[in-house]
């Protein structure tokens, strides 16, 4: 593998894909701290982790991006 590949494999994140759980309590603590303080909503859903999860699942970069995907994936009530 190239080391280009290598870099774009890790500056995208986790590639386990987020649990239910997982996701709503990051869209919860982003309810509640908004989207713009990824510390606190980091800090927030740690707890929350399922077993076996790398210590940085939750980092602000990690939450920002996963946070995004599900705006993107989820439709919005019209």
């Amino acid at each position: 593998m190239a080391v280009n590949t290598i870099q774009i494999m890790l500056s995208v994140g986790p590639t386990e894909p987020w649990s239910l759980r997982e996701k709503l309590c990051l869209a919860s603590s982003v309810m509640r701290s908004g989207d713009q303080n990824w510390v606190s909503v980091s800090r927030a859903i740690k707890p929350f982790s399922e077993q076996g999860r790398p210590p940085d699942w939750f980092s602000q970069k990690h939450c920002a991006s996963q946070y995004s995907e599900l705006l993107e994936t989820t439709e919005a009530p019209k």
